[in-house]
């Protein structure tokens, strides 16, 4: 039998990670739960956790996602789950798919509703890309609305709540621009509007 491998836990703040400040009135980030998280779903393989950033994922720049992308890169862990805002979450993971080391396998997760509030998705979420980023295969990954979804293949449906797969033709061309390294703008007529 093998030793497990190690997982690696980076925060970068979303929605998972906010709480409610009495002060302010707003929801906003003071520090990360994550490794009592981790604790609190009784992780049994060796992990550890890191603060990249604490932001609403609607605050990330290029400049933000590019020092998430080297600090993955300088991960010696090859299992990684990470810890982001679901507004912006595919495009993060598409800037990781093309700076991660061959090895890695990095799951990106988050929550439709804080961890610190009722009703929240945000500990179902996290202990699924746990086991994802174990069972998977190198690559990266969103890990939301109990499916797995290749980074470059879903989008966050803002209507319902959930990730979902893009259309097979919109999928297909999403892997060929990923293969070969551009990026594709579209513009698609959804119920009257353009998106």
């Amino acid at each position: 039998m093998t030793t497990p491998e190690a997982l690696v836990f980076l925060s970068c703040g979303g929605t998972i990670e906010k709480v409610y400040c009495p002060i302010t009135g707003q929801l906003g980030f003071d520090h990360s739960r994550l490794a009592q998280w981790a604790a609190q779903s009784r992780v049994s393989v060796p992990w550890r956790t890191e603060t990249v950033m604490l932001i609403d994922s609607l605050d990330m720049t290029d400049q933000h996602r590019i020092a998430l992308a080297e600090a993955i890169a300088q991960l010696p862990e090859s299992r990684v789950v990470v810890l982001h805002g679901t507004d912006t979450m595919v495009d993060s993971a598409k800037k990781i798919m093309l700076h991660r080391k061959e090895t890695q396998v990095i799951v990106f997760t988050g929550a439709m509703i804080p961890a610190s509030l009722e009703q929240s998705d945000a500990l179902f979420n996290f202990g699924f890309a746990c086991a994802a980023a174990q069972t998977l295969p190198p690559g990266t990954y969103i890990a939301m609305s109990g499916r797995v979804f290749p980074a470059d293949q879903t989008r966050k449906n803002r209507s319902t709540g959930c990730f979902e797969p893009l259309s097979p033709v919109a999928a297909s061309a999403a892997t060929e621009d990923a293969q070969n390294g551009t990026l594709r703008i579209t513009k698609r007529r959804i119920t009257g509007a353009y998106r």
